[in-house]
């Protein structure tokens, strides 16, 4: 029987519902970086996973930011090469974005899906470049930082409760006393004399007093 591959899903990057790329090798924030960094270069060449570094980018940022928005995926209808992608995003306020990122960093083309044309009397909201899809969203979302906070938090209490369970003081053992335990205690310890050595006490006494 002959068997095909699974056919990739251009929306997302997933193949056949498992994680693009068995594994991402950097988080977010690392590609960011080094695409911001590529800014001024010609540099876009595939990776080893076949896709360019905008590109794993651009999975990343869905994969890691899904549960903080109501939707998000890589636009079907729009240009994708090497150098430009568009990422449709509809926030938890229902409002839906398409974002352009290239090695300059994300930003917002229109308040519509798929496409590429801002309103002009709204300007401002189209020429500003963000370094990263957290900080985009972080500026027109206030539903996404009330999420993105409810996960940070649920974090660090995860860890507070692990490092309660591991802490020393939970396997250290008590050596605390009550006062009528630690006087029995002494009362143990100290030495009882003998009747013999009590009857040479009172006869080198006697021969003191002669």
């Amino acid at each position: 029987m002959m068997t095909t591959d699974p056919i990739p899903c251009f929306r997302c990057g997933l193949h056949g519902g498992s994680p693009p790329f068995g594994s991402l090798p950097m988080d977010l924030h690392t590609i960011a970086s080094l695409n911001r960094s590529l800014a001024h270069s010609l540099n876009s060449s595939r990776g080893d996973s076949g896709c360019t570094s905008l590109e794993l980018e651009a999975v990343a940022a869905i994969h890691e930011l899904s549960f903080a928005v109501e939707s998000i995926c890589v636009s079907e209808m729009l240009p994708r090469t090497g150098d430009l992608l568009f990422v449709n995003v509809t926030t938890t306020e229902g409002q839906p974005y398409c974002l352009e990122l290239t090695q300059k960093g994300w930003r917002i083309t229109s308040i519509r899906s798929d496409c590429m044309i801002g309103d002009f009397t709204k300007l401002e909201l189209f020429i500003k470049y963000y370094d990263s899809l957290y900080a985009l969203l972080d500026d027109i979302s206030p539903g996404y930082k009330q999420r993105f906070g409810e996960r940070v938090a649920k974090k660090l209490m995860t860890m507070t409760n692990d490092d309660d369970v591991f802490s020393p003081s939970s396997f250290s053992p008590t050596f605390s006393m009550s006062p009528a335990e630690s006087t029995e205690s002494l009362q143990r310890l100290t030495p009882v004399p003998s009747p013999a050595s009590s009857r040479r006490e009172l006869r080198h006494r006697d021969t003191v007093k002669a």
